[in-house]
């Protein structure tokens, strides 16, 4: 939004007054595109969204309107599930349209989670496995959910990988920028763009064609310790359906195991506790294999190419982008020593355990 002014916390106290009732204090939560707030009133939180909702912003108030009717279904179909509740307006509306600083947007108010965030949490077999069967429970849910804004993609979309040869062509050197091998020092590996290469020509001439005859359902596809709250063993809170989209159930495992990687001698292991726990809880079949293998590498390559290619455009914000590529790179190169048959094959364990 940087070419729109925000709306600042005074306004969206006032539009949560205005138009839910509640008299709170707003406190600014980053967010991408979209002003973002917590609302705090006496003992009770929530969370409130505002979203452009005019002119070149249509496709983005349509992004606001599929998260809220994706919260509104899963509060009927899996209300066990810890995810936001939207709370209505005083008008009984889920969500509300509002003009100000010369724009349209769309406010929607949710129930605030509390919990610690998976990322700073300590990990253990067992949360992993319930991070798994969370998911699990999640795509059940949504199995039968369809909305018109589910039909999108964006830049982390694995389905379409191949449209990272672009960003990658535009990496110097071996594809490792100067802050990321520093980081990195002598441990930078050699062949990093060859092996994103490589992987990018097997995902069109492998994976790709698959997809085709796989099923899709919508997905949440950033399921991880960033977006999810935990106590414990649990699983507490799923945050942030904003890159939801169509997508196979083999997409959002990778993805969400993609994040649980090793960096010790067995880079799949702890990852394969992610798979274990949805497996239990919603059957994969032998045809899930090669799409979560190939696309648990894909996710790591759109790690290191995404996070560069945006650093280079904002270099500003190169700290926060980059925070996580020298990790990316070295599992990277981890998963090049394995070969996908190998991969499949460990993942074909889990299934038979």
């Amino acid at each position: 939004m940087s070419a729109v002014s925000r709306v600042s916390p005074a306004q969206a106290e006032e539009i949560a007054r205005r138009h839910y009732g509640v008299d709170g204090s707003a406190e600014r939560l980053s967010a991408e595109f979209d002003d973002a707030f917590r609302l705090v009133a006496g003992d009770s939180s929530w969370f409130v969204k505002v979203g452009l909702a005019d002119g070149a912003a249509c496709a983005a108030s349509t992004a606001v309107s599929f998260q809220t009717a994706v919260l509104l279904h899963l509060a009927e179909a899996a209300p066990g599930l810890p995810v936001q509740r939207v709370v209505p307006a005083l008008d009984g509306r889920p969500e509300v349209s509002v003009a100000g600083n010369g724009h349209h947007r769309l406010v929607r108010m949710t129930s605030w989670l509390d919990g610690e965030l998976l990322s700073r949490a300590d990990n253990s077999p067992e949360l992993r496995r319930d991070l798994g069967a969370t998911l699990a429970k999640l795509s059940v849910a949504l199995r039968r959910f369809s909305h018109p804004g589910a039909l999108r993609t964006h830049r982390w979309d694995l389905q379409h990988l191949d449209r990272l040869r672009g960003p990658l062509a535009d990496l110097p050197g071996d594809g490792v920028l100067p802050e990321v091998a520093a980081a990195l020092g002598t441990a930078v590996p050699s062949g990093v763009r060859a092996g994103l290469e490589d992987y990018l020509d097997r995902f069109e001439s492998v994976l790709r064609p698959r997809l085709a005859a796989v099923p899709v359902q919508v997905i949440h596809t950033d399921f991880h310790g960033e977006n999810l709250l935990c106590d414990g063993a649990r699983i507490t809170g799923i945050l942030d359906f904003g890159d939801a989209l169509t997508g196979p159930v083999a997409m959002d495992v990778a993805v969400a195991a993609c994040y649980q990687l090793g960096r010790g001698p067995d880079v799949l292991g702890s990852a394969l506790d992610v798979v274990a726990g949805y497996h239990g809880v919603d059957p994969l079949a032998e045809a899930d294999l090669e799409l979560i293998a190939g696309f648990l590498v894909g996710r790591v390559a759109a790690r290191i190419i995404l996070s560069q290619w945006h650093a280079m455009r904002e270099p500003s914000n190169q700290g926060y982008l980059l925070r996580r590529t020298p990790q990316a790179i070295e599992l990277f190169a981890a998963l090049r020593l394995l070969t996908p048959e190998d991969i499949v094959g460990r993942l074909r364990a889990v299934l038979s355990a």
